[in-house]
């Protein structure tokens, strides 16, 4: 059997362009917001200290700071979310050949990118291809003699001419199961 060249499936630019889009929408967002945050501090901490002289009772500017901090904390979580969507859309790629396919992830530390999909399954691994919130995945466990590992699930987020890649995934892989 010859191998020719693999098949590189990647995003296109218009996927990538709308991720790096998404993640400086949410930097900007969320360092203006922080920056509302720092500004509008001092003006509650002086009402926080009138209200402690008068007497009156103080917790609704509690939940005024830690509505603030958890604002920041939550723009936080959305700005780290963000960056590795971005990641993960500009470092993958799909690489299929006579044997089987992979997915790579190269702008993540080896170790999150297995975690997040990374690593190759013949085409006679393959059980299924589903969608699992934002990605598409690719089920090991097709071939029922090797039970030697586990074989793993693949992921992958966006790549262009999709259509392609999953027709030539049902059209090369013998194991893999039709769900209605």
């Amino acid at each position: 059997m010859s191998v020719g060249s693999p098949l590189v499936f990647r995003p296109s630019f218009a996927q990538r362009a709308m991720a790096m889009l998404l993640f400086a929408g949410s930097w900007l967002v969320g360092v203006r917001a922080l920056a509302q945050i720092l500004e509008r501090l001092p003006v509650l901490r002086a009402s926080l200290r009138v209200a402690e002289a008068a007497g009156d009772p103080t917790w609704s500017f509690w939940v005024a700071v830690v509505a603030a901090f958890g604002a920041v904390l939550m723009g936080s979580l959305l700005l780290l979310g963000t960056l590795l969507g971005v990641l993960l859309v500009e470092g993958s790629h799909v690489l299929v050949d006579d044997l089987g396919l992979s997915v790579e992830h190269n702008a993540l530390p080896a170790s999150l990118a297995r975690r997040l999909g990374a690593g190759r399954l013949l085409w006679k691994q393959i059980s299924r291809i589903e969608r699992s919130g934002p990605f598409f995945v690719l089920r090991g466990g097709g071939d029922p003699g090797a039970t030697l590992r586990k074989d793993p699930n693949l992921r992958f987020l966006l790549v262009d001419e999709l259509e392609r890649l999953v027709l030539t995934i049902l059209e090369r892989s013998p194991n893999l199961k039709h769900e209605d």
